[in-house]
């Protein structure tokens, strides 16, 4: 497993240093875009061919600018395609579309200098109700970013950065690669793809989100409802969201309120904290799971680390190598287990059936006051202790003579709730 985490901990930093440019593009989702008739509705173009030079820390520069706008429709959907610097998006109230897209360019010389910048264009066009900016440029046969060779340094890297004027109301389909993306409130559906760069955004009201973080670190204050992919990088926060969707992998996720059902699947990283959800359905490996209340009902499956919840209401958990604390269990719990610990604080009057098989396990189990419960605990290889207000008889061998042993009884009055236990090899403590 070290050795795992330590190849995954290699390719994580070559990943980074190649954040310089890569002569691979990245696949993005084709946009079907009837090409004739064009419709050419420019509100405005102005495309400065002149570019300016310039002598900064990174080299020779060259630069140029590009500025065009489209009527945009309600029904219009907006495309933005780039790489290699940055998008951020600008909401106003015009019923039109605006990209002002300043583009540099770095290299030893002046003359190749020159000749990056003038390989990088941008197309922009309107048909039917697409509008689409993309950045088009030549990445063959060249090695991008920066180093040295033979103790002499050398770069040769373009920075293309859009701002984007926009209605909040219209569909929104964007792609980033090696750069970042920042927006404030949108309320038209978006699906949004950042590779190598971060992905910030303050209230995305509709209902139809996509978002794919690669690399980076994803900030968002409010969704309405969500399908996030979480992949590396230093990890992802959302406030508020409705309805979430989320995959992550190999990265921290924190989440105050969930305020509808979630469907979460988290491996690796620095694990999930999670301030309150509804109902929720958990698959964890190798990450730690931090959740404060679980208002409805919840499934679990983890593996490895640890499993901490405040309250929940009614719980299935299937967990190996897992320690699982719970501080209340307010409805029906079934815990599969195997190896560990599980340890539950108080179980309330709410779970009218308890039901754990434990394998390598140790089991507490707190019960409140006002809970009265019949049980059956079934032992082999695994102790049974109990406080005050558990009365409890042994079946069949009572000299100790047998490694599994059989025990029935109340806990307070019983009769309103059943508890049954199963522990091999493990222990058993009424609290």
């Amino acid at each position: 497993m070290k050795k795992l985490m330590g190849l995954i901990g290699m390719l994580s930093l070559g990943m980074t240093a190649a954040f310089a440019q890569n002569t691979n593009t990245v696949p993005f989702p084709e946009v079907a875009v009837n090409a004739t008739p064009k419709v050419h509705v420019a509100v405005n173009t102005t495309i400065n061919n002149n570019a300016s030079a310039d002598q900064d820390d990174d080299g020779p520069m060259r630069s140029k600018t590009f500025t065009k706008s489209f009527t945009a429709d309600q029904i219009d959907k907006i495309t933005l395609i780039n790489l290699y610097g940055s998008i951020q998006i600008k909401i106003w109230d015009k019923r039109e579309v605006q990209a002002d897209i300043d583009i540099k360019s770095y290299s030893n010389t002046d003359g190749e200098a020159q000749k990056l910048l003038d390989e990088v264009t941008i197309e922009a066009s309107k048909s039917g109700d697409q509008i689409i900016f993309k950045t088009k440029m030549d990445q063959q046969g060249r090695n991008w970013g920066r180093g040295s060779s033979n103790g002499k340094k050398w770069v040769r890297e373009v920075r293309i950065n859009y701002v984007v004027y926009m209605p909040a109301s219209n569909a929104l389909t964007l792609s980033q690669s090696y750069g970042s993306v920042t927006m404030g409130d949108l309320s038209g559906a978006l699906y949004a793809k950042v590779q190598y760069g971060n992905f910030t955004a303050q209230n995305l009201s509709n209902t139809n989100n996509h978002i794919s973080v690669q690399y980076g670190n994803c900030n968002v204050q409010s969704l309405n409802a969500a399908v996030v992919k979480q992949q590396y990088g230093s990890g992802l926060t959302i406030g508020t969201v409705n309805r979430l969707d989320l995959n992550a992998q190999y990265s921290g996720v924190k989440i105050n309120t969930i305020k509808g059902n979630a469907v979460i699947k988290q491996q690796y990283g620095s694990g999930l904290t999670i301030g309150s959800v509804d109902d929720l359905n958990l698959t964890a490996q190798y990450a730690n799971v931090n959740i404060g209340t679980i208002k409805g009902n919840a499934v679990v499956k983890q593996q490895y680390n640890n499993l901490t919840i405040g309250s929940v209401g009614k719980l299935e958990l299937n967990s190996q190598y897992t320690n699982a604390t719970i501080t209340s269990l307010n409805g029906d719990g079934k815990f599969d287990m195997s190896y560990n610990k599980l340890t539950i604080s108080e179980v309330g009057n709410g779970a009218k059936s308890l039901g754990v098989d434990g394998r390598y396990v140790n089991i507490s189990l707190g019960f409140a006051e006002n809970y009265h419960a019949d049980f059956d605990v079934h032992t082999s290889y695994a102790g049974f202790k109990y406080a005050d207000r558990v009365t409890a008889k042994q079946l069949g061998d009572t000299k100790n003579y047998s490694s599994t042993k059989d025990y029935t009884g109340k806990i307070g009055n019983g009769g309103a709730s059943v508890v049954k236990i199963s522990s091999g090899y493990g222990s058993v403590n009424f609290k």
